[in-house]
């Protein structure tokens, strides 16, 4: 698939995600792997936060609250949660059945500093162990909990930042196979 087709086809399955502990906001990315309103996003941004204060909010402006949490892991910084939902069913993104390699071409959409729904492209840069792909799609605060997409239009990886601010490229994914698990 194309960039474009990728976004045309999951810009609706991508969200913000908004938290708080209860004096000061944040705000990241996260993503719907099924049509019941499963979604994924970083532990880290929801980490601290106060349970009832989180807001999801998708492309076309509604917002959803969480229902529960279905996994979490703060050392591999992903959760995983159900949304409220008032019937709606969810666009979502496949998930991907095989391992990432060096070199293919990578798509995500997050929500880099407030600004929703930002498309972006690289490639794997390399493999770092069984958890994290480095990536050269830039990746910026808000991005956090956003969809790697590969060229066939899976989910492959959960964004999750840079490594610092110097512009190498240094940016990083949670492989979603480290998640398969906690999906059966």
């Amino acid at each position: 698939m194309t960039g474009t087709e990728i976004f045309r086809k999951y810009n609706s399955a991508v969200f913000m995600v908004f938290t708080s502990d209860g004096r000061k906001a944040y705000q990241g990315s996260g993503f719907f792997i099924s049509a019941s309103g499963i979604g994924i996003s970083n532990y880290h941004v929801f980490e601290g936060t106060a349970i009832g204060y989180e807001q999801i909010k998708l492309s076309n402006n509604k917002f959803y609250q969480v229902k529960n949490i279905i996994a979490r892991n703060k050392e591999n910084d992903y959760i995983i949660f159900q949304v409220k939902s008032d019937g709606t069913n969810f666009n979502y993104i496949p998930i991907g059945n095989s391992q990432p390699k060096v070199g293919e071409k990578v798509f995500a959409i997050g929500s880099p500093r407030g600004l929703e729904n930002t498309f972006s492209s690289g490639e794997i840069s390399q493999m770092r162990g069984d958890n994290l792909i480095q990536i050269s799609v830039p990746i910026d605060h808000g991005s956090s909990g956003g969809a790697l997409i590969n060229e066939y239009g899976n989910v492959i990886g959960i964004t999750m930042g840079g490594y610092d601010d110097s512009g190498a490229n240094l940016n990083f994914a949670v492989n979603i196979n480290v998640l398969i698990p906690r999906l059966k």
